[in-house]
């Protein structure tokens, strides 16, 4: 009877032994399908819709990844915070990555916020020079002696707002910058405290429903068919994290591709993240033609326009600049 006993001890634990053994293979794999949380930090803009629906259509959990969004207005923010690890991924522009890397960030750029530039682009559709409805400006060649509101002081949209007063004949150094976020623009032009405002969807509407006009597509207009805004992470975070850089990058194409599929589904994650009517949700637009991959010929000109308008000295070689998983291929 003992010996019975026994192997039915041994029967029993044995069983257990299985079933421990079971339940932890189950949790090896819940916990290999867990999804990966990161932080993405972006300017609050209607060109970040692709990224709102790629979480939304469940793009980024296909890919893995669980993402939470912070809306920061400070580009520089968003750099720095990339660059001590605050965010995983963060929005900025080829001038914002060109200054990083000349200062030794070492930011990435992973992929385009919205495609590239497109030439033939609307009112809505990425960033437009707008003249406030007093202030005596018909064209880039009355910018002289005028004050204009752009995001940042050394920004992307500031360098394109030179060259087109210099392509105008407009000394460059005679236009008086007024750093101010996107979201205030629209009362700086109807109060008059600025003459004019490089602006972004979808604030644009809101101003020219106050009568600003419509001066100039700057980024269109300098930038065509190039990519020059992207999401960026580090080196660091790169050489750590191979697997997620690559996941973000691959989710960021299928969101891209299906923000252009869907537009009107894109614009109402306008309402949600934005804090928009869904009136004005209807009129946002964003680059929905062309590749969504990254390239080189932006950073390349952008790079020219701070030697030419910022006095870089150094140069760098743009090609390091970019995730090589990033770029467009043959």
């Amino acid at each position: 009877m003992a010996s019975n006993n026994v192997l039915r001890s041994a029967t029993v634990f044995g069983m257990v032994a299985l079933l421990l053994a079971g339940c932890a293979g189950a949790n090896d794999d819940d916990s290999s399908s867990e999804l990966v949380q990161i932080t993405v930090a972006d300017n609050p803009a209607a060109q970040n819709a692709p990224l709102y629906l790629g979480i939304e259509d469940g793009i980024f959990e296909e890919h893995g990844l669980d993402v939470e969004v912070v809306h920061q207005s400070d580009i520089a923010a968003i750099i720095s915070g990339t660059a001590s690890g605050q965010y995983d991924f963060g929005s900025a522009t080829a001038v914002h990555v060109i200054n990083a890397n000349l200062n030794d960030i070492e930011i990435r750029a992973v992929s385009t916020v919205n495609g590239r530039t497109q030439p033939d682009e609307g009112p809505e559709a990425g960033n437009t020079l707008l003249a406030g409805r007093d202030s005596g400006i018909a064209s880039t060649a009355d910018l002289a002696g005028k004050t204009v509101a752009v995001l940042g002081l050394a920004s992307l949209n500031t360098f394109t707002l030179f060259e087109l007063a210099d392509r105008a004949g407009v000394d460059p150094s005679s236009i008086t910058l007024v750093q101010i976020p996107f979201g205030q623009m629209p009362a700086a032009l109807a109060s008059g405290d600025v003459d004019a405002a490089v602006i972004q969807s979808p604030f644009t509407a809101e101003a020219m429903a106050d009568g600003s006009t419509l001066i100039a597509k700057p980024n269109a207009e300098v930038f065509p068919d190039m990519a020059i805004l992207f999401f960026n992470t580090t080196q660091i975070y790169i050489d750590s994290n191979p697997e997620v850089v690559e996941a973000f990058s691959d989710a960021m194409l299928e969101a891209q591709a299906a923000a252009a599929a869907n537009v009107e589904r894109a614009q109402q994650t306008l309402v949600t993240y934005l804090d928009l009517t869904e009136e004005a949700a209807r009129e946002t637009a964003w680059t929905t033609e062309g590749d969504k991959r990254v390239e080189l010929e932006g950073l390349a000109l952008a790079q020219e326009l701070l030697t030419r308008y910022n006095d870089q000295k150094r140069t760098l070689d743009v090609a390091t600049l970019v995730w090589p998983g990033a770029l467009e291929t043959d």
